[in-house]
């Protein structure tokens, strides 16, 4: 099949979920194709983080191949920052290709509205993902507005849409309330995961010495963009409660964050390690090889707050995983004990306690989490909506 790939922006190298299925489609004999922006995502501080990874933001390059899939990059017109949208011409492009399937990534992407007259006229198969839920939205006039206007257009175009593809129960609740979509035009699209290599007993050690771990310290790992909605707070709470009972738990952090949280952040951890020597380690955003080694170091996985795109990566390397029950992965949880409690944070202290005294119970939660994994890797994901392309 020739496969569309429409996105605002489109960032190389980086483990988001338009990466995977494109490379993935791909190298299963599709031809796949991105348009996107000249530019990556506006990320907060994207010159001291993101500029030593990807390279200066606006693009030069309009053609060229990431391994078989085909990037398509358009001049911007017009573009707002502070709500991650930009404006290009793709139309014609869209012809030129004249694709089997088009999929759009993300609900609310004024720039291929296009997109569905020409599907419409054509009678081409399209697709919307969407990553959308009420945590992650904010509720403001502009967004009220917003989302009058695209259900009003959704419905509008509601024959020309074969499916939306939403990657949580959330976000397709957020859809049906949103948009008044139909329960028979959605389809569940989950983010998963790709297989790698993990790293050996003896490199583990040798990591953990990089960063003063030592090699029976029981590590913390959480990642992402460090904000409020992350609430990393409750994890230092969390942290503290469980140094009490033991000296070798450690909370390590992986990402960047905006500048006045950072202060904030940094003050926190400050009083904690003065309290209790290297218990908190921060480090700013890694590249994929380095995060998942470090993944591999840890022992634990907790998001309290909005969960990271990291969380299937994370089982997979046999972290054991802690969400609240409004986090939008709560469906990878299927025991009452890997409940992180922010409102009795000391409850979820003693939980872990009793999980790492029995090693029989902590590897019975592994053993039940390397059984889900199977259903998530991005091959079998790519492989299902492949069939979903081809059956709606």
């Amino acid at each position: 099949m020739k496969i569309l790939h429409l996105i605002n922006y489109f960032n190389d190298g980086l483990n988001y979920q338009e990466n995977f299925l494109t490379q993935h489609q791909a190298n299963d004999g599709h031809n796949v194709k991105v348009i996107t922006s000249d530019r990556f995502y506006p990320f907060v501080n994207y010159n001291k983080i993101y500029f030593p990874l990807l390279g200066k933001r606006v693009i030069d390059k309009k053609e060229y191949n990431i391994k078989k899939v085909k990037i398509l990059r358009k001049k911007t017109f017009f573009e707002t920052k502070k709500h991650a949208q930009c404006l290009f011409f793709n139309l014609f492009d869209i012809i030129r290709f004249n694709p089997d399937i088009i999929h759009i990534h993300n609900t609310g992407t004024i720039t291929f509205i296009t997109t569905f007259f020409y599907c419409n006229l054509l009678k081409k198969k399209l697709f919307i993902d969407c990553h959308s839920d009420f945590q992650n939205t904010n509720k403001s006039i502009v967004n009220t507005i917003n989302n009058i206007f695209w259900k009003f257009f959704y419905n509008f175009f509601k024959n020309t849409i074969n499916k939306f593809l939403p990657i949580n129960d959330y976000s397709k609740n957020y859809i049906i309330k949103n948009y008044k979509i139909n329960q028979n035009k959605i389809e569940i699209l989950p983010l998963g995961f790709s297989k790698f290599n993990k790293i050996k007993t003896f490199k583990i050690n040798k990591i953990k010495n990089k960063f003063n771990f030592k090699k029976d310290d029981i590590i913390i790992f959480n990642s992402g963009k460090m904000n409020e909605n992350k609430k990393i707070f409750d994890l230092i709470i969390l942290l503290e409660f469980l140094l009490k009972s033991n000296k070798n738990f450690k909370l390590l952090l992986v990402g960047d964050s905006p500048d006045k949280y950072s202060i904030k952040l940094k003050m926190k951890i400050a009083i904690l390690n003065s309290k209790f020597k290297n218990s908190i380690k921060w480090i700013g955003f890694q590249k994929k090889k380095n995060l998942r080694n470090l993944m591999c170091i840890s022992d634990i996985a907790i998001w309290p707050g909005t969960p990271s795109i990291s969380i299937q990566e994370a089982l997979y390397c046999e972290n054991i995983l802690f969400l609240p029950k409004t986090s939008a992965s709560y469906h990878l949880i299927d025991n009452k004990i890997l409940i992180f409690h922010n409102d009795n944070i000391l409850r979820t202290s003693r939980n872990i306690l009793k999980i790492f005294k029995k090693k029989v119970f902590k590897n019975s939660i592994i053993k039940k989490n390397n059984v889900k994994l199977k259903k998530l890797s991005w091959d079998i994901i790519s492989k299902k909506l492949i069939h979903v392309y081809e059956n709606s």
